[in-house]
C-alpha cells in the first residue's frame, strides 16, 4: 500500500493553543520556512486550508510551488463560488507550474451560516449534489481534446476547454464528509476519502467498512486517508506531560473565547473566527460523534487520549478528535492499526505548527514508514 504522510500548510505558525497575539495573522516569511520544513522533512503533500475568511489557498499553493522541490499540495476548494471550467483550467496551470505536484481537496462546507459569508445560501445536501456534478465537470475538461458540452442540474455550458492538461493526465480529488449523502456523492467522483480524525479502532473499522461499500456499489477502488494529532516525548512520561500542557493551554484558550463572545458577540484568535455561528467545524454528525467519544472513556486502545477532545467541547471552533500520546515509536505502532485496516494516508499535525515539522520528520515519520513497509512485505510473502 502507497503511504502518504500529509501535513497543515497555514498562513501563520499557529495552533488552537496559540495567544491571540501571536504574530502577524498573515506571514510569509514563515509560509516559506514551514514549506521548506515539509518538503525537507519527509511530508509528502500538504493541506492548504479554504473557508470564508482565510487568505486563499491558489495564491499560497503557487507561491509555495517555487520554493520547493518535492511537496505536493491538496489545495482546498468550495464549489460554487467560481465555474467548474475555470477551476479545471486553474488546477492545471498550477500542476504545470508545479510540475505536476496539484492536488484538490473538495470542501463542499459543513455550517450553513458560514457558506453565507460568500453568498451561498444552499443547503448542505444541495451543496453536495452541486461539488458532486462540479468535479465530473473538471474531469471532463481535463480528459477532454475537444470542446466539451455541459447540461447538467447546477451547471450549463457550451465548448468549455483547457489548452492546459494535468502533467500526469489527471489531478488527484480529495474528498471528505460523514453524511450517507457525502459517501454517496463522493464515491462517484473522488479519489480520496478523508476522514475527519482519530476515533477508536472499532468506530474506525466501521466508517472504513461504509466507505469501501460506497465505493464498491460505484464499481471505483478508494484510498483512505484521516486526521492524526499527536504529543510526542522522548519518553512517554513526558508525553503525557506534554498532554497535559496542552489540555491546560486549551482549557486558558476556552476560557478566552468566552470572555471574547460575551463583550463582542463573536471571538476572534490564531487567525480564525471563532463566533459559534459561523464555525467551520461546529456542528452536524461530525460534532455529535466527538461529543460522544468525549463521553466515553479517557484512554481507549493503546494511546487514543480524548483530553483534548474533551477540554474542547467547549470551543466554538474547532473542536479537537482525540490525539495520539507517546514516544515517536510508540504512536507509530499505534497508527499502524489504523494502516491495517486500509487508511494509507495520514495528516499528522501536533500543537506547534513549525516546531512539529522537524521533530516529526527526524522521529515519527521515518517510524511509520519503516513500520508500513514492513508490513507490506509480509502481505506480499504471505
Amino acid at each position: 500500500m502507497a503511504l502518504e504522510i500529509l501535513g497543515v500548510l497555514l498562513h501563520r505558525n499557529a495552533s488552537e493553543i496559540t495567544p491571540a497575539d501571536g504574530g502577524p495573522s498573515f506571514d510569509m516569511q514563515m509560509i516559506g520556512q514551514m514549506a521548506r520544513a515539509f518538503d525537507d522533512n519527509g511530508f509528502d503533500r500538504v493541506l492548504i486550508l479554504q473557508n470564508s475568511f482565510a487568505p486563499d489557498p491558489f495564491a499560497i499553493a503557487a507561491h509555495v510551488s517555487a520554493i520547493t522541490q518535492r511537496l505536493a499540495f491538496m489545495v482546498a476548494h468550495r464549489p460554487g463560488f467560481i465555474a467548474p471550467t475555470m477551476a479545471a483550467r486553474m488546477f492545471a496551470t498550477l500542476d504545470h507550474l508545479s510540475h505536476g505536484r496539484a492536488g484538490v481537496h473538495v470542501i463542499t462546507g459543513a455550517n450553513d451560516h458560514e457558506l453565507q459569508c460568500d453568498g451561498d445560501f444552499h443547503t448542505k445536501e444541495e451543496r453536495y449534489r452541486r461539488s458532486a456534478e462540479y468535479v465530473q465537470v473538471m474531469r471532463a475538461i481535463w480528459e477532454s481534446d475537444k470542446p466539451v458540452d455541459h447540461a447538467g442540474d447546477w451547471y450549463r455550458f457550451n465548448s468549455a476547454l483547457s489548452e492546459l492538461k494535468p502533467v500526469h493526465g489527471a489531478i488527484p480529488v480529495y474528498w471528505g464528509g460523514s453524511s450517507p449523502l457525502a459517501l454517496e456523492m463522493g464515491a462517484q467522483v473522488a479519489d480520496v476519502y478523508a476522514i475527519g480524525g482519530l476515533k477508536p479502532l472499532a468506530q474506525m473499522r466501521g466508517t472504513v467498512s461504509q466507505i469501501q461499500q460506497a465505493w464498491a456499489q460505484a464499481g471505483r477502488s478508494v484510498r483512505l486517508q484521516t486526521s492524526v494529532r499527536v504529543i510526542l516525548g522522548d519518553t512517554e512520561e513526558q508525553a503525557w506531560a506534554a498532554a497535559r500542557d496542552v489540555v491546560e493551554a486549551l482549557r486558558e484558550k476556552g476560557l478566552e473565547q468566552k470572555r471574547q463572545i460575551a463583550g463582542t458577540g463573536e471571538a476572534v484568535s490564531t487567525a480564525m473566527r471563532l463566533d459559534p455561528k459561523l464555525s467551520t467545524t461546529k456542528g452536524g454528525s461530525g460534532r455529535d460523534e466527538l461529543e460522544a467519544i468525549a463521553a466515553g472513556a479517557e484512554l481507549v486502545d493503546k494511546r487514543l487520549w480524548n483530553g483534548i477532545t474533551r477540554a474542547s467541547v467547549e470551543f466554538s471552533t474547532p473542536m479537537l478528535p482525540p490525539a495520539l500520546v507517546g514516544t515517536a515509536d510508540q504512536v507509530a505502532d499505534a497508527m499502524m492499526d489504523y494502516y491495517r485496516m486500509g487508511i494509507t494516508g495520514f495528516l499528522i499535525r501536533g500543537f506547534d505548527l513549525y516546531g512539529d515539522i522537524a521533530l516529526h520528520g527526524r522521529e515519527l515519520i521515518p517510524a511509520l514508514r519503516q513500520m508500513a513497509a514492513q508490513h507490506d512485505r509480509v502481505l506480499q510473502n504471505a
